[in-house]
């Protein structure tokens, strides 16, 4: 059962290939190309997100007030990264008591590379005087002075006042009156301001702001994204079209009318495949950047998930509907799951699972392949309207699905017990090699040894070499291991 798995050949050797399919695959991968920027957006959004709840739940048991004030910071500097990624920026703004500093004379300081463009000194409050007060000191002069959105006029307003007084502090209000800022900025990039409202609900119910500011950028990455994959698969399809219909015109084998029909016909349904697939893609890159899969958080990867998902569908359909043969569904399905498998697999994802070899691979494919069938098949039968000859069709191939996923799933487990068995042999060696190193007193054999055992998990590590070392530590920068 379930031959597809590895494709079917013609008789004169060649693969079928449906250009529908490639076009929208094309399409749908050159979408989420061009809307590459917004899922760099989305990755700063969760990752500035991620810090804040870390921020809140070490300062659980400090007060309101106190705690608003780190988490302005974190939101300001989140909302600041998500734009420059949007904009395709090289810029980054990074708090300093997240970088192990928080002491630091700076709050923020936004870099490229190593580089420090500008120093921020950052401060919420409810009270504009008291923000003047606070931004003025002599030891943040030529910072900008960042301050929450509603309050930066008045803030301004009053160290114009208090610069004009004649007190022996004039100097320093002038500088507020020059740098105060409502909003962290640095040329074309910037966030778009945190009021002191928005901070307290932040501090007080930080679970649900951060979710809120992940999902609003997820939902304009979807947007993006499949507006994107829409437009682009819509040019390519037409294109095709236009060229298939022209050299049928040429031929007299449809009218030019006709031709033009078609080929509008053809660049609508390319654009509706691709604006499916590139929102599929947008829902699985950031479910999988969420819980932390990384192989599955890259666009391209997610994009070639969605494709085959969108692809089986419509195959199961047509299929349904007897505009093909089961033989020919099969085969579709099978080149779109090996497609669509083999391009995860020679990605990121190959270093899942201590990374997959042989059989694993194999079995993992199929399981994928077995589940994106049946799960095409039943939103088939909810959705479409089916005639009951139809339906048995698809229930047909639900069942069938049923037992490869069973199926595959066993041989998957066999061969992950026959592989963990070997990194077992594998983690007594290392183990070995690493008391041995320390028991000798040999600090290269350990270091050796830790770096062998970090291989087998498919990781290096970082500053292995005292070089690295060396470099890195005159950075001035602190050592996250």
């Amino acid at each position: 059962m379930f031959s597809f798995l590895f494709g079917r050949k013609k008789k004169d050797g060649s693969t079928e290939k449906n250009t529908a399919d490639a076009d929208s695959f094309l399409g749908s991968q050159l979408g989420s190309y061009a809307a590459r920027h917004e899922a760099e957006a989305s990755h700063a959004a969760v990752e500035g997100m991620d810090s804040l709840r870390r921020m809140a739940d070490n300062l659980k048991n400090v007060g309101v007030d106190q705690k608003q004030g780190n988490l302005f910071e974190i939101i300001e500097a989140t909302k600041f990264n998500m734009d420059a990624a949007s904009k395709g920026a090289d810029i980054r703004a990074y708090v300093t008591a997240l970088e192990g500093d928080p002491h630091a004379k700076a709050d923020i300081l936004i870099r490229s590379g190593d580089k420090v463009l500008d120093e921020v000194q950052a401060k919420s409050s409810n009270n504009a005087a008291r923000l003047t007060r606070m931004v003025s000191d002599e030891k943040y002069r030529g910072m900008q002075k960042l301050v929450n959105a509603e309050k930066a006029d008045r803030v301004r307003e009053l160290a114009e006042n208090r610069a004009n007084s004649g007190s022996i502090y004039t100097e320093e209000y002038r500088d507020t009156l020059k740098n105060v800022k409502g909003k962290l900025t640095h040329n074309e990039i910037s966030s778009s301001g945190t009021s002191y409202d928005e901070t307290i609900r932040a501090t007080e119910d930080t679970a649900a702001y951060s979710s809120k500011l992940e999902w609003d950028q997820f939902k304009k990455e979807i947007g993006v994204t499949s507006g994107q994959a829409a437009a682009a698969s819509a040019v390519i399809g037409g294109a095709m079209s236009l060229i298939k219909n022209g050299v049928a015109v040429s031929k007299g084998q449809v009218s030019l009318e006709q031709a033009a029909k078609n080929a509008m016909k053809d660049t609508g349904a390319a654009g509706m495949r691709g604006a499916s697939t590139g929102a599929i893609s947008t829902g699985i890159r950031t479910a999988a950047q969420k819980a932390g899969i990384d192989a599955l958080a890259k666009s391209n990867v997610a994009t070639s998930i969605a494709a085959g998902v969108v692809d089986m569908g419509v195959t199961v359909l047509r299929y349904a509907k007897g505009e093909i043969t089961s033989e020919q569904a099969m085969e579709k399905i099978g080149q779109t799951g090996v497609s669509t498998t083999s391009s995860i697999y020679a990605g990121a994802a190959a270093g899942a699972v201590f990374g997959p070899v042989g059989a694993v691979v194999g079995s993992m494919a199929g399981y994928m392949i077995a589940t994106g069938l049946y799960q095409s098949s039943l939103s088939i039968l909810k959705e479409a309207k089916l005639a009951e000859v139809e339906a048995q069709r698809v229930m047909a191939l639900c069942e069938a699905a049923t037992l490869e996923i069973r199926r595959r799933r066993e041989e998957f487990e066999f061969a992950m017990k026959q592989k963990l068995q070997y990194n077992e042999r594998e983690f007594k060696k290392c183990f070995h090699l690493i008391d041995s190193g320390l028991a000798t007193d040999r600090f290269v054999d350990t270091v050796v040894a830790l770096e062998g055992f970090a291989h087998v998990f498919g990781k290096e590590l970082k500053l292995s070499k005292f070089s690295d070392f060396d470099q890195h530590m005159k950075r001035d920068k602190p050592l996250i291991l």
